[in-house]
């Protein structure tokens, strides 16, 4: 048996309805609101207009602004690119305290009001725009505060996918961890990507990283550039690209750069591909190249073992890492100075497997040659792909 609320004279139809709002499959709240007030009126024996509600003590007849609300919702928007959206309310605290008393009094299966507004505004916003709504991954979020008459637009972030080279030496990849060492590869994409976006912010996820004082050539290190608060979404990157690798004036390379999300973010941040080194080193004292071939194939297949190194020992923590080596090919040989390309997982610091870092990496080249180590310069010259 349906009860009929005590305050029925006191209440929108809005109000009304959605304290059923699991009853009458197919009617709006509103409507089942209308057809309550009419059932009461029959049983007793009043005239319709007897009961019809002018003011709502709940919602302040909120309903009645609705189109208002929606005007103001299209105007926030218009400056942004979008295909489907997700709209959310905020409420007055008083209207929200008096709707859940409500709702708890009558047997706590109706909808509320904050609901109700979202979906009755946001299917006269999609009306309007011609936009659908989404709820699980829509461009935009729309959070209106019906009290204050404002609404927040909240862009989902735009995702590129790309490759990076590092062509000039001194360049760090992020802006926020060598703030002194000059302009980043991250402010190299980033400045002209968000540009084209009108983006608040960007933020640059490698595929790992290399020293500041290391090149990255090769097929260029995976990376998603993420680009906050987009207002414009539909961009042809292929102008993106060119105009970095314009104005980095062969400081750095982008490369395959496409469409991507936050799924492949989080892949490309665990990726564990091998990768290709070029060391070129200087020994102390020199040695037949036919010698120092025998002594590094030594360490090809070996696990190696590296404590964090010194240089870095103040901002990381002192664990004991364990990586591979898979091969290591001497290129040339000049007297003393020797280039070699080496093989080994990702993570591994090959400039400590060279010189040995006082005895925190073993074994080392240095270890194996018997000797010290000085390293001239490193490249990453290819990133695997994990199952390379």
């Amino acid at each position: 048996m349906l009860k009929i609320p005590d305050e029925i004279n006191n209440l929108c139809d809005h109000c009304l309805g959605r304290i059923y709002a699991n009853l009458g499959h197919g009617l709006t709240n509103e409507e089942r609101g209308k057809a309550i007030r009419i059932i009461y009126a029959m049983n007793e024996n009043l005239s319709y207009n007897e009961i019809k509600n002018m003011d709502c003590i709940i919602c302040n007849n909120i309903f009645n602004n609705i189109d208002k609300f929606v005007s103001i919702i299209i105007n926030s928007v218009k400056d942004y690119e979008f295909n489907t959206f997700l709209l959310g309310t905020r409420v007055d605290f008083e209207i929200e305290s008096k709707d859940k008393e409500l709702i708890e009094k009558y047997g706590k299966n109706g909808e509320t009001i904050k609901n109700e507004l979202s979906r009755e505004i946001g299917k006269r916003v999609s009306e309007k725009l011609g936009k659908d709504v989404s709820f699980e991954n829509p461009d935009i979020s729309i959070i209106f505060d019906t009290e204050y008459e404002y609404a927040e637009i909240i862009p989902k972030p735009i995702f590129i996918y790309g490759r990076y080279k590092k062509l000039e030496r001194g360049i760090p990849q992020t802006r926020w961890i060598h703030e002194k060492e000059g302009k980043s590869v991250e402010e190299y994409i980033g400045e002209v990507a968000v540009k084209y976006f009108d983006g608040s912010n960007y933020y640059l996820h490698g595929s790992g990283r290399e020293d500041v004082d290391v090149l990255m050539l090769g097929n260029g290190r995976p990376f998603i550039l993420e680009i906050s608060k987009p207002k414009k979404r539909n961009i042809d990157l292929r102008n993106i690209e060119y105009e970095i690798n314009t104005k980095s004036e062969n400081r750095i390379e982008v490369l395959d750069l496409r469409y991507s999300n936050r799924d492949e973010m989080k892949r490309i941040k665990e990726k564990t591909g091998k990768k290709i080194y070029r060391l070129c080193i200087e020994l102390e004292n020199d040695l037949p190249i036919e010698l120092v071939k025998s002594k590094l194939k030594s360490l090809e297949g070996k696990v190696i073992y590296q404590r964090t190194p010194l240089r870095v020992l103040g901002k990381r923590s002192d664990i004991q890492r364990e990586k591979k080596v898979y091969s290591i090919d001497v290129i040339s040989k000049n007297g003393k100075i020797i280039e070699l390309e080496i093989m080994a997982d990702p993570g591994t610091y090959i400039k400590e497997f060279a010189h040995g870092d006082e005895g925190r990496t073993r074994p080392s080249i240095s270890e194996v040659l018997d000797q010290k180590i000085k390293i001239e310069r490193l490249d990453v010259v290819k990133i695997l792909d994990s199952e390379e």
